[in-house]
């Protein structure tokens, strides 16, 4: 469906080509012109568009998506309408979605896993702060940038498409895989909806596949209100506990016994990060007791509760050592929390600081740092572009802080433009992630017009990426005026020299006869002397030429 390819949105976006087709929309790459800039434009699919009260919701809640600013949500610049098209213009990201990421891989290794799910969670944070709730998280909607930046996309339309999410299951089939009991009930949905959407989308990344499947999009959605979820962990054993542990209570079919925000989410995901193999929840959780023991494990336990009950004579001698067992790890416990206890800390604020400054920060709050990895920044070379735990997050002393460097900007060589025609080096820089800067044009006998003659920054040299590359155009040959001499009496080489020399050109030569002139000279130009003419101007001539009478009579006249 490439129809919409080539069309002007309200005279400002052109649709070049198609990069997305979704259940209720089609997103094409487009040209901004007004701002000179690459964008996505996601345009309604017609049988949306028809819905009024479903369009003004949209409208709505694009503008609502459109005030969120954040490093993990791909901006929206604009929202229109035009011939009955209903369009919002996005920021233009290169990558992939993380539905493809997952094809690509299978499954995901638990540490990038969580490593996704956190900058996942920092864009909920963020909208939920704001008033706005996705309701439509799903791999689909999530795209990991070639910078592995992680953009949450599509909050208007998905709270939009809240009424349409079930019952045209023939539109909207992906979603279903993703929805909250509540979604699925229709009834109450708030942010915690969107935990529990991310809770799958962590499954799946882990284990490879949705959590619950069906032949049909309605069996599915009985599957989320009614079955309960086979933990991740009795299909991959090599998931760490505390990994299992956030996906078990992100989908909680209780709303209640979820993460109640999703800065919670993130503080587990950060004690997961720092001790994987450790259990989140106790035995008295609600959490911990609702889990899902797959069949082998229940069989293993009525054994154990067979063997048990063989040793009911003894039970009472266990009570007691219980008991004063019980009463010696209380007191131990106080103890320990009275004297030993790790204390809480926050991540202060180390984003700008040099490696040795940030250290010298973090070991004063008693925590550790561990450089994670470098990126390109616009940051200074050495400097750190950000933490895991964020900063103001509460951990415990000696937690280990990983830090992202930078590695200072990203330097690019510019390409040769030079002898390039116009829109092929437009292209060429695009392409080269640089822009382009001012276009100067200038009189040039050697390159055609149009072309470059000269750039700056100059072929070779190595620049940040975004840096503005500014032309100079040939305009062709400059043309001047001069005036046409009078040539007549002149012999034709004479006439040449004279034309060459003001950039005119002799043109035909004709004969004619003049008894003023001699033989051989021009009696006749084509253009009167002192007229103002192009230079590459031609002037025909007519040449003087006796007869033989003649011209013997002119001979002897000269004698």
């Amino acid at each position: 469906m490439n129809e919409f390819s080539g069309k002007i949105l309200n005279n400002r976006y052109i649709l070049l080509e198609k990069i997305g087709d979704g259940g209720m929309a089609l997103v094409y790459k487009a040209k901004d012109f007004t701002l000179n800039r690459y964008v996505a434009v996601k345009i309604l699919r017609p049988e949306f568009a028809t819905d009024f009260e479903f369009v003004s919701k949209f409208k709505r809640e694009s503008l609502a998506a459109a005030s969120l600013s954040h490093p993990n949500i791909v901006s929206i610049y604009d929202v229109g309408e035009d011939e009955g098209l209903n369009y919002i213009v996005m920021e233009y990201i290169k990558g992939k979605t993380l539905k493809d990421y997952i094809k690509e891989k299978g499954k995901i290794k638990y540490d990038e896993a969580l490593k996704i799910t956190y900058q996942i969670a920092l864009a909920l944070d963020h909208a939920h702060k704001n008033g706005v709730v996705h309701r439509d998280i799903k791999p689909h909607n999530i795209l990991i940038t070639e910078d592995n930046i992680v953009k949450v996309t599509d909050f208007g339309i998905a709270r939009a498409s809240t009424a349409n999410t079930v019952t045209n299951t023939g539109k909207v089939l992906g979603s279903v895989h993703y929805l909250s009991p509540e979604q699925a009930r229709g009834g109450f949905s708030d942010h915690r909806t969107d935990i529990y959407s991310l809770g799958v989308v962590l499954y799946e990344m882990l284990v490879g596949r949705p959590p619950y499947d069906a032949e049909s999009p309605i069996t599915i959605a009985l599957k989320h209100i009614q079955d309960d979820v086979v933990e991740p962990l009795h299909f991959e054993p090599n998931i760490p506990q505390a990994v299992n542990d956030i996906v078990v209570k992100m989908m909680q079919k209780d709303m209640t016994k979820r993460y109640q925000n999703a800065k919670e989410l993130l503080e587990d995901i950060n004690r997961a990060l720092q001790n994987p193999h450790s259990s989140l929840y106790n035995n008295n959780d609600d959490i911990a007791k609702t889990r899902i023991i797959p069949h082998e494990s229940i069989n293993e336990e009525l054994d154990k509760i067979k063997s048990k009950t063989k040793r009911k004579r003894n039970i009472w001698l266990l009570g007691y050592i219980l008991l004063i067992f019980i009463i010696i790890a209380a007191f131990g416990y106080y103890a320990f929390n009275k004297f030993f206890a790790v204390k809480d800390v926050k991540v202060p604020n180390v984003v700008g600081m040099s490696q040795e400054q940030a250290r010298k920060i973090l070991s004063e709050n008693n925590l550790i740092m561990e450089i994670d990895s470098t990126q390109n920044s616009d940051l200074p070379e050495g400097t750190v572009i950000s933490t895991i735990p964020e900063q103001g997050m509460t951990v415990k002393e000696n937690t280990v802080v990983k830090v992202i460097i930078s590695s200072g900007p990203k330097l690019i060589s510019v390409p040769d433009l030079k002898g390039l025609d116009l829109i092929s080096a437009e292209t060429l820089i695009r392409n080269n992630k640089l822009t382009i800067g001012n276009i100067d044009k200038q009189y040039s006998d050697t390159i055609p017009k149009g072309c470059i003659i000269s750039q700056s920054p100059e072929h070779g040299m190595s620049v940040k990426e975004g840096t503005s590359i500014n032309l100079v155009i040939s305009e062709g040959p400059q043309i001047k005026i001069v005036k046409v001499p009078n040539i007549l009496g002149m012999t034709l080489s004479q006439a040449d020299s004279v034309l060459k020399s003001l950039g005119l050109k002799r043109g035909d030569v004709k004969y004619g006869y003049d008894p003023n002139y001699k033989d051989g000279q021009i009696i006749m130009q084509s253009v009167a002397d002192g007229v103002e003419v192009k230079q590459g101007t031609v002037i025909d001539v007519v040449v003087n030429k006796l007869d033989d009478s003649l011209q013997e009579q002119e001979n002897n006249n000269n004698e």
